[in-house]
């Protein structure tokens, strides 16, 4: 009986040896394919997290650029029709201050309803535009105009539009 034991002893310590470095081995493999996967993951949720950060900057300073020019055409009187709201400040003549007209369709800005901003909001050039900020003034009756203001982003959002606002006031005599 002891020497049964002996001999299943043996055999079982025998098997234990051949094995011995395997759990080793697999371990270190599991290992290496969670790394892997928590990269990807880190990698993702960094692009998130940039991505978000700059489509809300951008967001907000569209909003804000569209604001301001509803302040201004806001502040223009009813029958106005000279100012010219292209420029800072605005120049009392060579305008077109709320003569009906223009676009809000970013592929369509039409001459004396369009402006150009700089990243902090400052009239540039087409060529050097962070914001394309454009207006449209529509004629509702002899006593109500309405009035929109749209601001779009001109960076280039790879997996999506750029940020966009849109404005919409009526004005009264």
């Amino acid at each position: 009986m002891g020497g049964a034991m002996i001999g299943r002893k043996f055999v079982g310590s025998r098997r234990l040896a051949d094995q011995c470095g395997m759990i080793m081995v697999e371990t270190m493999i599991a290992l290496l394919i969670l790394l892997f996967g928590l990269l990807g993951i880190a990698q993702v949720l960094a692009f998130s997290v940039v991505a978000s950060k700059t489509y809300g900057r951008d967001a907000t300073r569209a909003t804000a650029f569209a604001h301001d020019k509803m302040e201004e055409l806001m502040a223009l009187a009813f029958s106005d029709t000279t100012t010219n709201v292209t420029v800072d400040p605005p120049y009392p003549s060579n305008g077109i201050g709320l003569t009906a007209g223009g676009s809000i369709a970013p592929d369509d800005p039409v001459n004396g309803y369009v402006d150009y901003l700089d990243a902090a909001g400052a009239r540039t050039s087409a060529a050097n535009a962070h914001y394309t900020r454009q207006w449209q003034i529509v004629d509702e009756s002899a006593t109500v105009k309405r009035i929109m203001v749209s601001v779009t982003s001109n960076k280039s959002f790879e997996y999506g539009e750029a940020p966009s606002t849109v404005l919409i006031t009526q004005k009264t005599q």
